[in-house]
């Protein structure tokens, strides 16, 4: 750095700043230039090591996986046969397993026998309900009158979260749209029973000692005698219990001739006597909405031997369903004002006038008396007040329209507006699920197959919890008096393909530390790290275990590993897969590890890949590693070379900077003194010009 920018400190003295710079440049040459060799050295240094510890880090890994037993317990799958497919994870028992699949798991599809010309047409010109029970739980999807085939779908799914899914299919023909509601999940608890469904919570446990269970369903009735009828004893489960109950129904409709109705329609699939989605309770579904009625009579169990008998419900919370049990119409709330207008229901006149009780339910009463009053509804249509508010319901199962007269829809829709009523045409859930003809075209069930001989089932056809490690995915019905075989075998495949990358990674290394460690005495270039003992050693180390013999004289060489004349490793690798099926445990226990016993104490002897990788991470494990010390040390070095450089520059500057200073101030001083003088010569000059 040059401390002057003018060619000569002054006018009068000729004083050059070349030599102030020639001088300073030469300092920064004998000091400051050495350091920065040094920092860039230092640099390279930390380069290579970052690069070696890299190499190193790779090399470990392939140690640490041939050191791991979890390496040597990998298990292939292979399956005999079709309808299965089978995946093996580490440590299965090497076995056949024999896999007859019976039954395979399905979703519950329906087709809805309603056919559109296009997606966006009118689903149903009527105000109703679509109930159906999924899982455990009742939905009801209002349709109302103007709702598209895809606004009917998508509140079907909206309404279940996805559980049970509204979706329109193009099946062909002049109006090729149908809606199929279907379930998400496969498995028999995923069943859609439409219509009216029955659950029960869990039943007691213990023995059912008397009283009488009596089910109105599919327009007759079964009578279960408790104590005779259903087999129950002390320590039974809900479970046992339900099982119990649903056999004694089952026995009951298979031996009373006048039951033939009934089973009939079990067959068919229009009615459903079964267990509920827990196991621990009954279910009862009338799939054309007809009511189910549940009547438990002086029902008594016994818990504990020794124990009084207790009143029970058998877990029928909910006795009642069907077509009685919901409300077809309910209004909003009546005006407490005068009324007047006329309504119509069914097309006969409800007149309003006189309607003038005070109150909203008062009014709502009047017109129900009305409603029931009108003889041509009577066996058709009731009235009643539920709540402050006009209930309607269809007697006869036909559908109920509302309406009102008056000179134009606004009249018409204010008098309705007064009674809390809508003008259309509404729908018992019952007749318009006849009208919707749903077809199951596809049974909920679960999957059922065999292990062994053992009876499986699951409600999805990806098996993973028979036993730990194996992983089924069942595809097809296995043929009649046939099985697939399942077998299990080591896969040592991955052994040779990680001893491979163990040679690889090895060679890379043991090159990178050559390049590292090499002089050229022609030409007198060394590697960053020549005549650095801790890198000197790495190779050392590492060849002294891999030539080793164990305690049975076995050796790499004799799985294929042998060393080349420029010190890299190569692999024989058929020689390796011979050596290692020959004897898979030995050779397991020569990479990893084995247990030798003396004198009744068991020791557990390193195997060499585990003594390769306890090595390795001394060297690059831990901060107190060999290599990470190394390169702690450089980083450090790096630091006090960089702090001297700044600190010597310094000085260098501040004492030119000082110097320059002070021939500046002699170059001022010479500057006065030569005009001084130059005055003194020209008064001189003067008084001889005047003599």
């Amino acid at each position: 750095m040059a401390v002057g920018q003018m060619g000569v400190l002054g006018i009068a003295s000729n004083l050059s700043w070349d030599t102030l710079n020639q001088l300073k440049d030469n300092e920064i040459k004998n000091q400051v230039n050495p350091i920065t060799k040094k920092i860039e050295a230092n640099m390279e240094k930390q380069t290579e090591l970052t690069s070696l510890l890299t190499m190193m880090t790779s090399l470990n890994t392939n140690f640490k996986n041939l050191s791991d037993f979890s390496t040597y317990l990998k298990r292939s799958a292979s399956v005999e046969g079709n309808g299965v497919k089978a995946t093996a994870g580490e440590g299965l028992a090497i076995q056949d397993i024999k896999i007859n699949v019976k039954q395979l798991a399905q979703n519950d599809v329906n087709q809805v026998g309603l056919k559109f010309a296009s997606r966006d047409s009118v689903f149903s010109s009527e105000n109703t309900t679509l109930s159906f029970y999924h899982n455990g739980t009742n939905y009801d999807i209002e349709i109302k009158a103007g709702m598209s085939v895809s606004e009917v779908g998508q509140a079907i799914t909206d309404k279940t979260n996805g559980a049970v899914m509204g979706i329109i299919m193009k099946t062909g023909g002049d109006e090729p749209y149908q809606l199929m509601i279907q379930g998400k999940d496969s498995g028999a608890q995923n069943k859609i029973y439409f219509g009216s469904t029955l659950e029960s919570a869990a039943m007691p446990g213990g023995q059912l000692t008397g009283g009488t269970f009596e089910i109105e369903i599919g327009g007759q009735t079964i009578n279960i005698d408790l104590a005779n009828d259903v087999e129950t004893k002390i320590g039974n489960t809900a479970e046992n219990n339900a099982k119990a109950l649903l056999k004694a129904i089952n026995e009951k409709i298979e031996n009373d001739p006048s039951l033939t109705d009934i089973k009939d329609k079990l067959k068919s699939g229009e009615i459903t006597i079964g267990l509920n989605s827990t196991g621990k309770g009954l279910l009862f579904n009338d799939s054309k909405g007809g009511e189910i009625n549940v009547n438990i009579t002086d029902a008594k169990v016994k818990v504990v031997e020794g124990g009084s008998e207790v009143d029970t419900d058998l877990g029928f919370v909910k006795t009642s369903v069907g077509a009685s049990s919901t409300d077809l119409i309910t209004s909003s709330a009546v005006s407490s004002s005068a009324l007047s207008g006329i309504i119509t229901i069914n097309g006969e006149k409800i007149d309003l006038s006189g309607i003038n009780n005070g109150s909203g339910a008062g009014n709502a009463q009047a017109v129900a008396d009305k409603i029931n009053a009108t003889a041509n509804l009577n066996g058709k249509v009731s009235a009643e007040v539920k709540n402050g508010k006009l209930v309607i319901n269809s007697l006869d199962g036909n559908s109920v329209r509302i309406g009102a007269e008056g000179a134009n829809s606004e009249e018409q829709t204010k008098v309705l507006n007064s009674v809390g009523l809508q003008m259309g045409s509404y729908a018992t859930s019952q007749g318009f699920l006849e009208k919707m003809d749903i077809t199951n075209i596809q049974k909920a069930q679960n999957a059922q197959f065999t292990y062994n001989g053992i009876e499986i089932e699951r409600d999805k056809n990806s098996v993973d919890d028979v036993v730990s490690g194996l992983s089924l995915e069942l595809t097809a019905i296995t043929e009649a008096n046939k099985e697939v075989v399942v077998r299990i075998s080591r896969d040592d495949s991955g052994i040779a393909e990680e001893m491979e990358k163990f040679v690889e990674n090895y060679n890379t290394m043991y090159n990178k530390i050559q390049e590292l460690m090499r002089y050229d005495e022609d030409t007198e270039v060394a590697g960053v790290f020549n005549g650095n003992s801790d890198i000197r050693q790495i190779i050392r180390q590492f060849n002294s275990i891999i030539t080793s013999n164990d305690i049975n004289g076995d050796n790499l060489v004799k799985f294929g590993i042998y060393f080349n004349d420029d010190g890299t490793l190569k692999m024989d690798k058929e020689k390796f897969n011979s050596a290692f099926k020959e004897d898979p445990d030995k050779a397991v226990a020569f990479f990893r590890s084995t247990t030798s016993v003396s004198r009744g104490v068991s020791t557990e002897v390193d195997g060499v890949f585990t003594k390769l990788r306890n090595t390795m991470d001394k060297l690059i494990t831990g901060s107190n590693s060999t290599l990470k010390l190394l390169e702690t040390s450089l980083v450090d070095e790096q630091k006090t070379l960089n702090e001297d450089k700044t600190k010597t520059q310094e000085s260098i500057d501040s004492r030119y900077e000082t110097m320059a200073s002070r021939w500046s101030a002699y170059d001022q001083l010479i500057a006065k003194t030569q005009q001084q003088s130059l005055a003194v010569q020209n008064m001189i000059n003067s008084l001889n010009s005047s003599n």
